[in-house]
């Protein structure tokens, strides 16, 4: 089913679902010809046959195969080890990667999470064991007095642990004791103070903490592969069997031998159905003598567990996934893929969601042609993938991806036709599309320097190639900045895949505009109408982030006008009317938006609470009087300055509402950074929303940001200043981990970039 993904993974294939309508691509504010740089066409080509079936390439930043991997008692953590002997911890309550830790020097080969979830053991080829805090991802305690490489790791309870190497070796608690014959020894927790252990010598053992052996069997053959319950102990062999023994290793019976070699990981679940996997790829659920077969894995499994409601199973692998499976259906729910910089979800149909580091190495490959994951950010973005995926949370209707989509439009620059030189600052461009195989054209999108261009269309012709095929020609002014100018065209079909960006450059020597400006509006409400909404903190963080642009001397262009909105004076229309004002701001300036109070989703769409709205539990009041980010984006991408970063430190209002839904408006937000071209940086999120602390003097996500503007994020490169990406980047390693130090609740902010990246602010001394 699933291929492999050790540089390439194909997405398994399933049937064909409906798209997403035009008309609802309409509703959402697409215009035609309406003032904007955009151009909406439908066309029909007569190659209706042509269909563009890829396989997903980790194109850049593969970390390998999945080589250790397990799942936290209570299902909220996943941890998972991969080729570039890193841990990664996964948080699948808000479903995504929210931490790595780092320190073996070769191959980690087991992984243990303590019961009560603070503690996670890690052995490796490197011959250690590390004790780590998991929250904080601290390292506690490493253990190097093992004379072979680590094969397995346990804990008993809080405290105590066992691991075990490949010469025989087990160790209890720091004792090292003689256990086995050479190779390697596998382990499994009972219960209370007992365990089992099984080596490459075939011999099954029952150990009491305090009192050592005390019963074994010999099975005939090596053990590759053991899992325990309190009343079950399961054991995989080297020659595909797997055998089912009780708890005292008295009665041994077999299960059968579906396995081509050896089986290589076992799982026992809470109903007494078994899950085993194989070096062959193969993932089974067994229930008593009967097995199904879930999936396989293009390489050895390298782990196998079940959730304990026995819905799904989990299972990595050698291939370099990670992937749920729901045991029901019998079919693949999502896969995990951990790059050197970023992570991702990707389920059957293609949804997805990651961070951007991740996404920008993950293309979608065809025979004939290559697209990146995100050409398809319209439809198959999914916020919060992994957790509506286990909670069966209705997603989107999607078209599946690897079963055939059509072709993204063909698009490429009539004039000028090449990079060089413009002696006049102001320019006209002539961007073509066409239609590949019936995708159509429904818009044109021209970026200057990653900014989508505001400027106004001069024509737009419908045309017919020389092929038959139709064709739509947008013709663009805009004025050059001085220097470099990057221009980049795309195409966005009727299916709303984006086609692969076409690029050129022009040099260009305008008349000295005068030096760029950084042009400042902050948003913060502590009090509103509703005094149940009154906040703590929005008001002085957007005073401090006021302070640094103005005070701090930190800020690498001079500082042009500044806007403040607080309490009563924010509302929508001011608020609005504000965004209004930066529209004429020159195209070399930077624009900076940072606003503070509520933040709330609805389904797919966000809103900013302004000061006038009483009941922000009401839909209706919301989609009435809140400030959408539809209207967001509307807002930026009618301003002409080239660089704008928005910011975004938002909670929700509501007490109980679901993480899965509070995240959902993320969708929005993403769509508008990468439709218009802007940088966004938000902290609205699924779990415990804006956190507020005394003991940092502001909101979790600001403290960051202010951290990192003063310069602890200039960090790559560190060469003296602090860009957009930067900011993006250190916030969203930052918070998780402030978090996790100062409260018991987790926070994970969300950021995006499209365009390129600029300073922000100038690291001290530098």
């Amino acid at each position: 089913m699933w291929g492999a993904i050790m540089r390439v993974i194909p997405v398994v294939v399933l049937t064909l679902s409906i798209a997403l309508p035009w008309q609802a691509w309409a509703q959402m504010g697409s215009s035609l010809l309406r003032g904007s740089s955009r151009m909406v066409e439908r066309t029909v080509s007569r190659n209706l046959d042509k269909v563009f079936r890829p396989k997903l390439v980790v194109r850049q930043g593969s970390t390998g195969p999945v080589t250790a991997m397990s799942l936290s008692q209570d299902e909220r953590y996943l941890v998972s080890a991969v080729g570039d002997f890193s841990v990664r911890l996964w948080d699948l309550g808000v479903g995504r990667e929210a931490a790595r830790m780092s320190g073996h020097q070769a191959e980690i080969t087991t992984i243990a999470i303590s019961p009560d979830g603070r503690r996670l053991l890690t052995g490796s080829r490197d011959k250690t064991l590390r004790l780590w805090n998991l929250q904080q991802g601290e390292l506690l305690k490493t253990e190097t007095g093992f004379s072979q490489p680590l094969s397995a790791a346990i804990f008993l309870d809080q405290d105590h642990w066992v691991a075990a190497d490949e010469s025989g070796t087990i160790m209890v608690s720091g004792k090292a004791v003689a256990a086995h014959g050479p190779g390697p020894v596998r382990l499994a927790a009972q219960g209370g103070e007992r365990f089992v252990s099984a080596g490459a010598d075939g011999i099954l053992k029952l150990w009491d903490i305090k009192a050592g052996p005390v019963a074994q069997q010999s099975l005939g053959a090596a053990v590759t592969s053991v899992a325990a319950d309190a009343e079950t102990v399961v054991v995989g062999l080297a020659d595909g069997r797997v055998l089912r023994l009780d708890a005292a290793l008295t009665q041994v019976g077999e299960l059968g031998q579906k396995h081509a070699g050896a089986v290589t990981a076992l799982a026992v679940g809470r109903d007494g159905r078994v899950a085993s996997a194989g070096a062959d790829g193969h993932v089974l659920v067994w229930s008593s003598r009967n097995s199904v077969e879930l999936g396989r894995h293009d390489g050895a499994v390298s782990h196998v567990g079940m959730g304990k409601d026995g819905e799904f199973a989990i299972s990595a692998s050698q291939d370099g996934t990670t992937r749920l499976w729901s045991i029901a259906t019998r079919k693949p729910l999502v896969t995990l893929l951990s790059t050197t910089d970023g992570w991702a979800v990707v389920d059957s149909k293609g949804r997805y969601d990651g961070n951007q580091d991740g996404l920008d190495g993950i293309d979608w490959q065809g025979e004939d042609a290559t697209v990146g994951i995100e050409s398809f950010a319209e439809t198959h973005f999914e916020a919060a993938l992994l957790p509506r995926a286990l909670h069966q949370d209705e997603l989107a209707d999607a078209k599946s991806i690897p079963d055939g989509v059509r072709y993204p439009a063909k698009i490429r620059f009539v004039s000028p036709k090449s990079s060089g030189d413009s002696e006049n600052p102001r320019v006209q461009v002539e961007v073509e599309a066409t239609d590949d195989g019936g995708s159509g054209v429904a818009e044109l999108r021209l970026y200057r320097n990653g900014r989508q261009v505001t400027t106004r269309s001069v024509d737009i012709r419908r045309e017919t190639s020389e092929d038959g095929s139709p064709r739509v020609v947008g013709r663009f002014e805009l004025d050059l900045r001085a220097g470099r100018n990057v221009l980049s065209a795309t195409a966005v079909n009727d299916d709303r895949m984006e086609s692969p960006a076409q690029n050129l450059v022009l040099n260009a020597e305008p008349p000295p505009p005068g030096p760029p400006k950084i042009h400042l509006m902050t948003v913060g409400i502590n009090a509103y109408a509703n005094k149940d909404l009154s906040l703590f903190y929005a008001k002085p963080d957007a005073q401090s982030i006021g302070g640094f642009f103005t005070k701090s001397g930190q800020i690498p262009d001079p500082l042009g006008s500044t806007v403040t909105i607080e309490d009563s004076k924010a509302t929508k229309d001011n608020i609005l009317a504000a965004l209004n004002e930066l529209r004429a701001m020159p195209a070399q300036d930077m624009v900076v938006v940072y606003m503070a109070g509520h933040g709330v989703s609805i389904g797919d769409d966000w809103y900013f609470v302004p000061h006038e709205l009483r009941d922000a539990d009401s839909d209706e009041s919301l989609k009435a009087q809140g400030l959408s980010s539809m209207e967001l984006k509307r807002a930026i991408e009618s301003m002409t300055a080239d660089r704008t970063l928005l910011l975004l430190d938002t909670c929700h209002s509501g007490t109980a509402v679901s993480p899965l839904k509070d995240y959902r408006g993320m969708k929005s937000l993403r769509l508008l950074a990468r439709s218009v071209g802007t940088h966004i940086l938000a902290a609205t999120d699924r779990d415990q929303y804006a956190i507020e602390l005394a003991k940092l003097g502001h909101g979790i996500f600001t403290y960051a940001l202010l951290e990192g503007l003063k310069g602890k994020a200039d960090t790559a490169p560190a060469d003296g200043s602090v860009s957009a990406g930067e900011i993006i980047r250190y916030v969203e390693e930052k918070v998780p981990m402030l978090a996790a130090k100062y409260t018991d609740y987790a926070q994970y902010p969300t950021g995006y970039s499209r365009g390129k990246d600029f300073a922000v602010s100038v690291a001290p001394g530098k």
